[in-house]
């Protein structure tokens, strides 16, 4: 991929935190190569503010507010709006699990803020310049999921490594099979109630009971059930 002729990477911030915002910015300012053009604490405020539209890059936390969206509809609506723009994703949610549906989903890189403020700034030129970033050890691990993934053996044509048997044998109903089927598939609470017409809370009262009898917690402990990590 041919990187892109940017001089200085003009860059938004978007993270609920004052603190987090204003450290990253101070220290991405420093640099002359780049340019921190706006610190926004709500998505709306970034999706509405002048400047976002010049951004070369976004650089979001994953995992705002209680009246935000979720990670994976925000990275779908700013690729939507801001086409040109890539994508960076900074999250303390730093599991293979949410960095294979973030970047599926349209993000361009990924950077735990467990990581140190060099990596944020090599995150920021490498996905600036047209690439993709993760980390040596997250990039091992996702290429791990993916060797799953190929190895697994095809299941009645599905689509994915999921186990039909497995989730008939948890006594599931129809609704939480299909509630199930669509998390594995990456969709959104907010999208699988779209889908089928029910409120959102109604799904994720569906996908609480739908783990309880599978015996997982997180969406992480679903996939590796299912044999996607």
């Amino acid at each position: 991929m041919t990187a892109p002729n940017l001089y200085p990477v003009r860059i938004a911030i978007l993270d609920d935190h004052p603190v987090v915002r204003a450290g990253v910015s101070a220290y991405l300012s420093q640099n002359r190569d780049i340019l921190v053009v706006g610190e926004y604490e709500s998505s709306r405020d970034l999706i509405l503010a002048p400047t976002t539209q010049t951004a070369h890059l976004l650089l979001i936390d994953y995992s705002l507010g209680p009246a935000e969206m979720d990670g994976i509809s925000l990275i779908r609506t700013l690729r939507i709006k801001f086409p040109a723009a890539r994508i960076l994703v900074l999250s303390a949610l730093y599991d293979p699990a949410t960095v294979a549906l973030a970047l599926r989903s349209g993000a361009h890189g990924f950077v735990g803020k467990g990581g140190g403020s060099d990596e944020i700034l090599l995150a920021v030129r490498k996905v600036a310049a047209g690439g993709i970033y993760c980390d040596a050890q997250m990039s091992y691990l996702l290429s791990g999921a993916s060797t799953t993934q190929q190895d697994a053996p095809p299941t009645d044509g599905a689509t994915q490594p999921a186990k039909p048997d497995l989730l008939d044998g948890a006594s599931l109903s129809g609704r939480e099979r299909e509630v199930i089927r669509c998390l594995l598939e990456g969709m959104t609470i907010s999208e699988i109630a779209v889908k089928f017409g029910r409120s959102p809370k109604t799904i994720s009262a569906q996908k609480a009971t739908a783990y309880r009898k599978l015996g997982v917690t997180t969406d992480n402990g679903l996939f590796k059930l299912c044999g996607i990590l």
